[in-house]
């Protein structure tokens, strides 16, 4: 079944399934109207105080059952607009094949979960915010472990990192001109681990990435913060230095990031990790991850070269 079709199906579907869906029917267009024009160029899970009133209005006036069917109706709606989106792109050969088989895997595995979501689904979080995002194209989902949105690079948070890097972002910002402020900032999808956070996930992540940056010659290149490219791992974690040396052997610069993550944090799962944090020993930290346009196409023509 085409998308487009499947995306008609569900919907039909939830038409007949739940009474109340004919009467959400201007909530989800203004729900809609929000995602694709207010949160467009935004970072994904930081909404505006306009939108974050209109939710908590929204959601004092529904039972969570209905505010789950919303959420559901609304992506259904943002998908079957950005499939025409993606068509038209197509036609024009502006998106490489890979970044088209992107979009159509994550639409059809998100119209699998509207399918068969569980109590656990489509709540307002993170994974949901993404999602959002994603329906919207206003981030764009990959193969593999991350996702990535249009951004600007975060200029006062590598200013902010110590007297010793300044002059290095200095250089970097006169290098990337007016570039920098239009790039790509790379997310994790916490839903894709293994394999694809080992190295060849993440390599074959860049390798995708550099196949949509090539064919867009505005874009300066990628950057992301995380706790796992700090430069400590390679002391504590050894096993996942790979994270950090894979974009670094192909120039990309890393910066201290301002801010100490609490004793709750993700990196602390981990149990030699939380026997070092408890005796002092560490800290989780994050840094940002630049690599420029120039840096990872060469990277990514010599990884091609290897496997000629």
């Amino acid at each position: 079944m085409a998308l487009v079709e499947l995306l008609e199906s569900i919907k039909t579907g939830l038409y007949g399934q739940y009474a109340q869906a004919a009467d959400l029917e201007h909530v989800v267009q203004d729900y809609v109207r929000f995602v694709r024009h207010v949160m467009k160029g935004r970072s994904y899970n930081v909404y505006p105080a306009e939108i974050t009133l209109w939710l908590e209005e929204v959601e004092t006036r529904y039972d969570i059952p209905t505010l789950k069917l919303l959420r559901k109706l609304t992506l259904l709606e943002l998908m079957k607009i950005s499939v025409g989106v993606v068509q038209q792109h197509s036609m024009d050969k502006h998106l490489p094949k890979s970044t088209i088989e992107a979009v159509n895997n994550w639409f059809q595995d998100l119209c699998s979960r509207i399918q068969e979501a569980g109590d656990h689904d489509f709540v307002d979080n993170d994974l949901f915010h993404k999602d959002l995002a994603i329906a919207a194209l206003n981030m764009w989902p990959s193969n593999f472990i991350c996702h990535y949105e249009p951004r600007p690079l975060p200029r006062r948070s590598i200013f902010s990192c110590g007297i010793r890097q300044i002059v290095c972002a200095a250089q970097l910002l006169i290098s990337l001109g007016n570039s920098s402020r239009n790039m790509y900032e790379v997310h994790v999808e916490d839903r894709r681990l293994t394999p694809h956070f080992l190295q060849d996930g993440w390599r074959d992540f860049y390798l995708e990435l550099s196949e949509r940056i090539e064919q867009e010659p505005r874009v300066g290149g990628i950057f992301g913060k995380a706790w796992f490219w700090d430069a400590s791992m390679k002391e504590h974690s050894p096993r996942m230095s790979y994270l950090r040396d894979l974009p670094e052997a192909g120039g990309a610069l890393f910066f201290p990031a301002r801010g100490v993550l609490d004793g709750d944090h993700i990196a602390l799962d981990n149990p030699r990790r939380r026997r070092l944090y408890d005796a002092g020993q560490y800290t989780p930290t994050e840094s940002i991850m630049i690599w420029t346009r120039e840096k990872l196409l060469d990277w990514a023509r010599r990884e091609r070269a290897k496997n000629e």
